[in-house]
């Protein structure tokens, strides 16, 4: 009897341990640099390096309007050591910050840079933010708003 008590006794502390949670710490998922990647025909965009794949139409549409041709445009991708995903383009207002949550980017922040419209960004890591150049202007970005440098 004895013996069956401490079976189902080692069976518990198996069972308890298989059911805790790992968690490992401390990551950094920053990217080193940019991703510079064009829209297909159908708005796709894939980054090799990273297997990533998604269709950025609407982001197209969201900051430049309805009537924008998607096809053939430059989006501009990094990742910073939390993990989120910034992303920008040519005549872009913004800077958008998303995750990943089942298989899609969601939009956490929306970055206000400039009324004009960036007219050549370039995303630099400088951790643990990320730096926006725009022709002569430099602004630090975290994935929750920006200030200028």
């Amino acid at each position: 009897m004895k013996a069956i008590k401490m079976f189902f006794l080692v069976m518990l502390v198996f069972l308890l341990a298989s059911c805790s949670s790992i968690k490992l710490e401390p990551a950094n998922f920053a990217w080193p640099i940019e991703s510079v990647v064009a829209t297909d025909d159908n708005g796709n965009v894939a980054i090799e390096r990273y297997s990533t794949e998604f269709n950025a139409s609407a982001l197209f549409r969201t900051e430049l309007g309805d009537s924008v041709i998607v096809p053939g445009r430059e989006l501009r991708i990094i990742r910073d050591n939390l993990g989120n995903y910034l992303m920008t383009s040519q005549g872009f207002m913004n800077v958008y910050v998303f995750i990943i949550d089942e298989g899609a980017f969601v939009q956490t922040n929306k970055i206000f840079i400039s009324k004009e419209g960036m007219t050549n960004p370039a995303f630099n890591q400088r951790t643990p933010n990320i730096e926006l150049v725009d022709n002569e202007i430099t602004y630090i970005i975290d994935s929750k708003g920006s200030k200028r440098k």
